[in-house]
């Protein structure tokens, strides 16, 4: 913390709480000086806090902070535990002298009182579904053309279009452009859609370049406990000079996200671009309404079938 953040009143306090979780309190350590009078109260006094967080020690120690953020009289920590387990510590503090503690919280990464979270494999699962529903899931590199197709196809249909693009960019604001696991908060926002739009009966349409394979299993996983039909279709563009011009030169006017894209990346992640045998394939050389036209008598085969 010492070289990435500065240093507040906050984060000294929230310092001076994390020794504590490391097992460098002494036996003695006398708390009361550190919370307001109500916040204390609200714990079941002062000790208490010495207590938890001694027997949090025992279970913890050595940590290892692995990042910080300091904002006015808050401070957050990310630490890790001696097993590994990322856990959060949170302080707020007084706006002015001597800043005692107002509020603090350590917590897992993901709260232990949160509904789990979905399976990586539905299988088994039971999940209520409509007549005719399906999930179906556009595929292919950048610039393939899959977003134009996938949208005149979901307007066809009157089925909403989930785009990883359009939901990453939302958070770009919150550091997301940052994280280095970015495709897989995209493929998780996206599951957590379509699980919801198949448990209440609805159809579905996603548009992202599913380049992992256990991605598309778990998304056909998915399709099949909720009694849908699973529809994949990749987009393709073998036109190579048309490929390149629509990865430089596109203008999608995305929120948080960037147009034109790098030609180079593109083959390279098309020349790695795992198989879909199962997969509708989809040539978008062709006139768009030709593709659209394919992959709407594609998907009236599927939902029949």
């Amino acid at each position: 913390m010492d070289d990435l953040v500065a240093e507040t009143p906050a984060l000294t306090r929230l310092r001076w709480l994390l020794d504590g979780l490391d097992g460098r309190w002494p036996a003695d350590v006398d708390v009361d000086d550190a919370l307001t009078p109500g916040f204390a109260e609200a714990i079941g006094g002062s000790a208490a806090l010495r207590d938890i967080t001694g027997s949090r020690a025992a279970g913890f120690a050595p940590i290892r902070v692995v990042g910080a953020d300091a904002d006015g009289t808050a401070a957050t920590a990310r630490f890790r535990t001696r097993d590994d387990d990322l856990w959060v510590s949170h302080v707020e503090v007084e706006a002015g002298p001597p800043h005692r503690i107002t509020l603090t919280h350590t917590q897992r990464w993901v709260p232990d009182y949160l509904t789990p979270g979905l399976p990586a494999d539905f299988t088994g699962a039971a999940i209520p579904a409509g007549d005719g529903a399906a999930l179906i899931v556009f595929s292919g590199v950048p610039g393939s053309g899959k977003s134009a197709v996938a949208e005149r196809v979901g307007a066809a249909l009157g089925v909403p279009v989930f785009g990883a693009d359009w939901l990453l960019g939302a958070l770009t604001p919150f550091g997301m452009r940052h994280r280095r696991d970015l495709t897989g908060i995209g493929d998780e926002l996206l599951t957590t859609l379509a699980y919801r739009e198949l448990s209440a009966g609805r159809p579905a349409i996603l548009d992202t370049t599913s380049e992992d394979p256990e991605v598309r299993a778990r998304w056909s996983s998915l399709a099949s406990a909720a009694g849908a039909a699973f529809v994949p279709v990749v987009c393709a563009c073998p036109d190579e000079d048309l490929h390149r011009s629509r990865v430089e030169t596109r203008v999608r006017g995305i929120p948080g996200w960037a147009d034109a894209g790098d030609w180079a990346n593109v083959r390279a992640r098309l020349a790695a671009f795992p198989p879909w045998p199962d997969a509708l394939l989809v040539n978008t050389a062709e006139p768009l309404a030709d593709c659209v036209t394919l992959v709407l008598d594609h998907v009236d085969r599927r939902r029949q079938a």
